[in-house]
């Protein structure tokens, strides 16, 4: 723990590698981060994820650090939709590059 600062958590996953790049985040802008529980997610072999692994911060970085958390999510959720091709119309997954239908590169 970062000396005697109260540490709260601000957000909480199952998935460590994404925690770990939200602690990443954190402390590039100078917030100190820790994380709990990411060594228990996958402890128990052939049972879905049952353990969260949280972020913590000192308490006086809450709302900094919820807010690169925010802008995070958002880009996220912009990353993972589906794109419309320009030339044909038609939906593809966010991890194409070209148009399953007509072979367009996105863009």
């Amino acid at each position: 723990m970062h000396g005697t600062a109260k540490m709260v958590c601000v957000h909480r996953l199952q998935d460590p590698i994404e925690a770990n790049l939200i602690r990443g985040l954190l402390m590039n802008e100078d917030i100190p981060a820790e994380l709990t529980g990411e060594s228990l997610v996958g402890a128990y072999s052939g049972i879905p994820k049952l353990c969260d692994v949280r972020v913590l911060v000192p308490e006086q970085h809450r709302g900094p650090a919820e807010a690169i958390i925010r802008r995070y999510e958002r880009g996220r959720a912009i990353a993972d939709r589906d794109w419309r091709c320009s030339r044909c119309g038609e939906a593809n997954d966010p991890s194409f590059e070209i148009c399953w239908s007509c072979e367009r590169a996105r863009g």
